[in-house]
């Protein structure tokens, strides 16, 4: 299995060994775009690793607070070839998570942007040193320590093969925190092996060329999905370019226009939206051809063979819609949340190589994905390489391989009711695996509402109906405990723009408008008749505020902190119970 490398430092050396790649990273400072040769940046890491050997940070945890960019993925390979602790946080954290973090991992040290960071940071301990990127007077920067490692370097150049043949697989390289989607964040403990195992086995299933391939980052660094993809491309050496902010992905997409990338629904949802929006404009005939093409890309089957009405609206319509995304995409691969089936239909049908895959931070990440040669719509693929999956009695998919974590961070009870004697670890996940092994989700056991007439629901499901049509950007279904479902709906503020639009009024008072209630209440409708009826919602609740992660809403990953929002729209659901026990 590890024919090339075992940990980072000797993936370091195989990077080295291979012939010099001048277009290697790519990230914009101030709107230009900055370039890293493969050679800077094996340079770059070797004189931090140095740097910060020099710091005496082996076995110290440090905290990365920036935004994805080269210079990001040169830390976190310095960090972890010094012997030290890489936690890779998000920039726009909640502060409580935050400072729960910074306390948990006992933060040693942290490389961050600005100023509030660093007011942040020192709430939690003065002590705690920070280190900017850029310059900033009166404290240490990203320069400071490459010059410093520079000169160690000079005067001793035996001593970074030293560092390196320190380095033991099972060395921890890594602290990960969990989203928090139902509480406190846990940390994650992920070692060289469990990382490097990802990369191998990810080398099975997808092939590069890396003279051809280029590849476009937007997700978060800090979430272990994109942190493990980007491990991968750099091993393949492929051409990275990383956005500088996910409100510039669709510009970007036609200035780096790229051939991979990796997504989360939510974006998929966006961009379908956006791309049914703009080819709607326009002539009755138009309109209905269009509405054709949307209608059978998401309702046939990709795979089946094309007749001339397909082949038809492919030159007509998807044609153009395919542009949203470059020219050259060849392959995108979706994590992170659940994909409803008819969008993975859509994309596939308009010519998009669309792989859905499903993983934990706890296996770092993926489990099972799939591929250009296994590709199941429904599911999320077969098992990885090397890694073992079934189902307990209750059918709660269980995990076992080299990507599983070494423990939770200063919490041997969780690890011990995560991972039994047996080695295997309990997603938290209700699955199926048919014949061919394909793996399908089929809810969270902690998101398995049991209504007081003691029926179970299975909330996600209903969730991802709620928010098919755009209208809502989010939906939140509560009945645990109580006599029936309820949905707390948040509108997709875009939307809601158009609308106004449409009825020349105000955002305020198309959401108060008889006609977006009578729409709501057909759409509730509708769906009701396709559940059971202890499924049906009864009752919900419109709400316009805008979610965040600062303010707790939503997790770094975008996903709904619920137990957050119950707390703070208690009111709203008490009145979508009132008169019943």
């Amino acid at each position: 299995m590890y024919d090339k490398f075992r940990h980072f430092g000797e993936l370091y050396r195989h990077l080295e060994s291979t012939a010099p790649k001048a277009d290697f990273l790519h990230h914009k400072k101030e709107g230009v775009w900055q370039s890293f040769s493969k050679e800077d940046f094996l340079r770059d890491i070797r004189y931090l690793t140095l740097a910060f050997n020099d710091n005496n940070w082996r076995d110290k945890q440090v905290a990365i607070a920036i935004a994805p960019s080269a210079h990001w993925i040169m830390l976190d390979y310095a960090l972890m070839l010094c012997g030290a602790v890489s936690v890779s946080l998000f920039t726009n954290i909640s502060s409580k998570n935050l400072l729960f973090e910074f306390l948990d991992a006992n933060i040693h040290t942290a490389f961050i942007e600005n100023e509030t960071q660093k007011n942040l940071i020192h709430q939690v301990d003065k002590s705690i040193e920070v280190i900017y990127i850029d310059e900033v007077s009166g404290y240490r920067c990203l320069n400071d320590l490459l010059r410093l490692g520079a000169e160690i370097d000079k005067a001793n150049p035996a001593l970074f093969d030293e560092l390196l043949g320190r380095i033991e697989p099972d060395d921890l390289a890594t602290i990960v925190y969990t989203s928090g989607t139902s509480g406190t964040p846990k940390g994650v403990e992920l070692t060289h092996a469990n990382l490097i195992s990802q990369i191998h086995a990810t080398e099975q299933n997808y092939h590069f060329d890396k003279e051809t391939d280029i590849a476009f980052s937007f997700l978060p660094l800090a979430h272990i999905f994109e942190r493990m993809v980007m491990h991968f491309y750099l091993s393949q050496e492929l051409t990275v370019y990383f956005a500088d902010d996910v409100k510039n992905v669709g510009v970007l997409l036609k200035e780096v226009n790229p051939t991979v990338m990796t997504v989360v629904p939510r974006l998929l949802e966006k961009v379908f939206f956006k791309m049914k929006l703009k080819a709607m404009a326009g002539s009755f005939i138009k309109k209905a051809l269009v509405s054709l093409a949307f209608h059978r890309g998401l309702t046939t089957d990709p795979y089946a063979p094309k007749g001339i009405i397909d082949k038809l609206l492919d030159a007509i319509v998807y044609k153009k819609l395919r542009l949203a995304l470059g020219t050259r995409m060849r392959m995108m691969i979706s994590g992170g949340a659940a994909l409803p089936d008819a969008l993975y239909n859509f994309y596939l049908n308009i010519g998009i190589p669309l792989y859905q895959g499903y993983g934990l931070t706890e296996t770092s990440p993926v489990v099972a994905a799939n591929t250009p040669e296994a590709n199941k719509i429904g599911t999320v693929g077969k098992a990885f390489p090397h890694v073992d999956v079934m189902l307990s009695p209750q059918k709660e998919l269980l995990v076992k391989g080299p990507n599983v974590m070494r423990g939770y961070h200063n919490n041997p009870d969780a690890t011990d009711k995560a991972i039994d004697k047996e080695g295997w670890f309990h997603t938290g996940d209700l699955a199926s695996i048919d014949e061919e092994g394909y793996v399908s989700i089929t809810g969270r056991t902690k998101e398995l509402l049991k209504t007081s007439t003691g029926e179970y629901v299975t909330a996600v499901y209903i969730e991802q109906k709620l928010t098919s049509n755009g209208w809502f950007e989010h939906a939140l279904v509560l009945g645990d405990g109580r006599p029936y479902v309820t949905a707390l709906l948040f509108i997709e503020h875009e939307f809601l723009g158009r609308l106004a639009t449409d009825m020349k009024t105000t955002a305020l008072k198309a959401l108060e408008s008889d006609k977006f209630r009578i729409m709501t209440a057909k759409f509730i409708a509708k769906l009701n008749k396709k559940l059971n009826h202890w499924e049906k919602v009864r009752a919900y609740h419109i709400i316009s505020d805008e979610l965040s992660i600062e303010g707790g809403h939503l997790t770094p990953s975008m996903k709904l902190a619920k137990s957050h929002l119950m707390e703070e729209y208690a009111e709203e659901i008490e009145r979508m119970y009132e008169g019943h026990v």
